[in-house]
């Protein structure tokens, strides 16, 4: 039995100005990497995005670094993974989108909650990622310069996606797959900075840069027994689908048509919408619904959910009735355990059950969406990487999911939101889709 050898693969970026740097604010909001096609097989889950991340406070030819007392942060938990708007995976040869997560900051938002552990974010993430489970920690050693001069953090990111996360190798023969292209939108410098006061005062140009970029992976030499041409083939993967939609009323119906055949499961999280796109709100917090008819900044719980398939109620019959609709449960922290735990199956990869992080302390109602950098209550200084919360379901006995070709999805949700003030909605949904190629072209079927 031949064994094939190994070699690691680092690519520059295909668009990159004369400095290297790239910059939102600077007109670079497209980042790319090409993967040529080669006679070998690539390792999709050992892509890394790998490069230098720092943050300023102005726009002058030479800005000035965030220090103490200018408050100016990212969502702790996201790291560098709050930089990335949208991610898209190509056929170099066709151009066919392969697979595309937009909103990719806020999908990873739940991802890293539900994968990875306290530990895992103060360890190796915290290395790798840029994340660290403590708001004030992060501020101080990621964001914050301790003089003029800019600090720099390096970053090797792993990218996860159906696609690069299948378990498959990718055959990257002219005369199969062929080479890949991975492409990210990266985010406004408004919709990744934000002031812990909720101030703007001075750091109207505040802004991120990214710089030294490039992109590894691991292809291995083709085995001897794959010499031959390679014909036809089929490559299996879990496709992330992302929607956006808002609501502003205590009886919201969302339904969308999917045109998926095999959907595994959807979930969905919240946002106020004027927290979106701005200097001095985090728009990449996973919070509940706000603003319960007193002020907007309080929080107005779920009262009631039904998922739905063409109009009626399913996969289950009946609906989930929260924790805080009688007046004895009405003041309780506590959220409804029945959808968070449904919110959970929704995200966590089957193998990862015993590694997530979250727990009492980061999934309550124990908070309000007042951003201060003092106030205990903000929900900018929850614990434990901030706050969890979602609404998910699951789809089908042993993965095998459902079929949503000819029916809408749907969702319908009560609230006790009561004041004008709308909360926007990103919904994902995980669906098994496969990419047929034969001869160097290729086909997604869904």
């Amino acid at each position: 039995m031949s064994t094939a050898t190994s070699r690691y693969v680092q690519i520059r970026p295909d668009n990159i100005p004369a400095d290297g740097k790239i910059s939102f604010k600077n007109g670079f909001p497209m980042l790319s990497f090409t993967i040529s096609a080669q006679e070998g097989l690539l390792d999709p889950s050992t892509i890394r995005v790998s490069g230098n991340f720092a943050a300023f406070k102005n726009n002058l030819s030479t800005p000035t670094a965030l220090q103490t007392g200018d408050n100016v942060t990212m969502n702790n938990r996201l790291g560098i993974f709050n930089v990335m708007e949208s991610l898209t995976i190509r056929s170099q040869r066709s151009k066919l989108i392969c697979e595309n997560i937009r909103h990719y900051s806020k999908f990873m938002n739940s991802y890293m909650a539900m994968t990875s552990s306290l530990q895992d974010q103060m360890g190796h993430l915290a290395e790798t990622c840029l994340i660290m489970p403590n708001a004030e920690t992060f501020r101080k050693s990621v964001m914050e310069s301790p003089g003029a001069v800019p600090q720099t953090n390096s970053f090797s990111a792993h990218l996860p996606c159906g696609f690069l996360s299948s378990g498959n190798m990718v055959d990257l023969r002219a005369d199969a797959f062929g080479g890949i292209i991975v492409e990210m939108l990266l985010q406004p410098d408004s919709n990744v900075l934000y002031n812990q006061n909720a101030s703007t005062t001075g750091i109207g140009d505040a802004h991120y840069e990214l710089s030294n970029l490039f992109l590894t992976c691991e292809v291995s030499d083709m085995p001897a027994d794959m010499s031959a041409p390679a014909g036809s083939g089929v490559y299996e993967f879990n496709t992330i689908t992302s929607l956006y939609s808002s609501i502003n009323s205590t009886n919201a119906q969302i339904q969308y048509n999917l045109a998926l055949r095999n959907v595994l499961s959807a979930f969905m999280t919240f946002v106020p919408v004027s927290n979106i796109n701005t200097l001095t709100q985090d728009g990449q917090a996973t919070v509940q619904l706000s603003g319960d008819g007193t002020t907007i900044t309080d929080l107005a719980p779920i009262t009631r959910v039904q998922f739905l398939k063409g109009g009626t109620k399913f996969p289950a019959d009946f609906d989930f009735v929260t924790n805080i609709v009688d007046s004895e449960n009405a003041a309780t922290k506590v959220v409804d355990p029945q959808l968070i735990n449904n919110f959970i199956d929704s995200v966590l990869p089957d193998y990862t059950y015993e590694r997530y992080s979250v727990s009492p302390a980061n999934c309550n109602r124990d908070y309000n969406m007042v951003n201060s950098a003092t106030t205990q209550t903000s929900y900018g200084l929850i614990p434990e990487g901030g706050s969890v919360y979602g609404l998910g379901v699951k789809y089908g006995l042993g993965g095998a999911g459902e079929d949503f070709s000819t029916e809408q999805f749907g969702v319908s949700i009560e609230s006790n939101l009561k004041s004008d003030n709308p909360q926007g909605i990103y919904i994902f949904v995980k669906a098994r889709a496969r990419l047929v190629y034969n001869g160097g072209s290729v086909q997604l079927v869904q």
